[in-house]
């Protein structure tokens, strides 16, 4: 499992976000344990909503949003076998950063043999003149099975006259890796005026980029053409799909949120039967 990640004396309270879990077998279902948090970040427990042995935690960050050089750091170790489903309270919102420090997230989790990781988190938004840096990473067994999303917004797009590609930088980063070799890495670097003012030309328009990552070692033959299916069955959405061995990646561009929402629960429809052995469902969060 991963080694829990300690707190540094020096970090200020409020400004270092800190959660390190652990997903083991217990009592016949997965059980999801903390073993350390720091606030911001807030331990609410788990559910079953699906009423099977899948937990189902809400990652809770109570400051509302990234400042000023704020730091989030989630850390999950899954054991062999064990079930879970990691979700967002809400948007992850990069607010603006006057004094030029990047606001960092940070995702890190371990998914062991036969393990099923669902990550499905809310969109990140970088507001106007922020600085954010995002790192997403993901550690799995020849025969763990996942299915991760991640979508990045373009700023507050309805409000005022807009706020669309305003942020100073984003640096964004999804890499899945499989033992010591990555299978996937995701990267979006726009550092600089232009590389910003570049970002509305290559998604062709869209304000919402939305991916979508599926693994299982016994992905059925042509999944991937279902997926691309449902997917562009979305109203003013552009999709694609490539498929490598039995990873399915599902690329979203999209005009409103809401579309690029149900794209990816779309995208989930048709993996999640083969991935976790049970049709999709709407997360519901309250």
């Amino acid at each position: 499992m991963h080694a829990p990640v300690q707190p540094d004396p020096n970090w200020i309270v409020g400004k270092h976000a800190l959660m390190n879990v652990h997903a083991r077998l217990q009592n016949g279902r997965t059980e999801i344990e903390p073993h350390s948090w720091r606030i911001p970040f807030q331990w609410q427990g788990c559910h079953y909503p699906d009423h099977d042995d899948e937990p189902f935690m809400l990652l809770l960050n109570s400051a509302g949003g990234f400042v000023e050089g704020d730091v989030s750091q989630f850390h999950a170790t899954l054991d062999a076998g064990t079930r879970a489903l990691f979700t967002t309270t809400a948007s992850t919102k990069f607010y603006k950063c006057i004094e030029q420090e990047t606001s960092r997230e940070i995702v890190d989790i371990l998914v062991g043999p036969g393990a099923l990781l669902e990550y499905c988190p809310d969109e990140a938004i970088p507001f106007a003149r922020s600085r954010t840096q995002r790192i997403n990473r993901i550690t799995m067994d020849e025969s763990s099975r996942i299915f991760a999303t991640d979508m990045i917004s373009a700023g507050r797009i309805h409000y005022g006259d807009g706020e669309a590609f305003k942020f100073d930088s984003l640096k964004s980063e999804f890499e899945i890796r499989m033992g010591n070799r990555t299978i996937a890495l995701d990267r979006l670097l726009a550092t600089k005026p232009q590389a910003v003012a570049d970002l509305q030309r290559l998604w062709h328009g869209a304000y919402h980029m939305a991916t979508v990552f599926g693994y299982a070692p016994d992905l059925p033959h042509a999944i991937e053409d279902e997926v691309l299916g449902l997917v562009e069955d979305v109203e003013e959405t552009q999709a694609g799909v490539s498929r490598i061995g039995n990873l399915v990646i599902v690329r979203i561009l999209a005009n409103e949120t809401w579309q690029a929402h149900e794209a990816m629960y779309n995208a989930w429809q048709a993996l999640r039967p083969s991935i976790a052995g049970k049709p999709a469902r709407p997360i519901i969060k309250c």
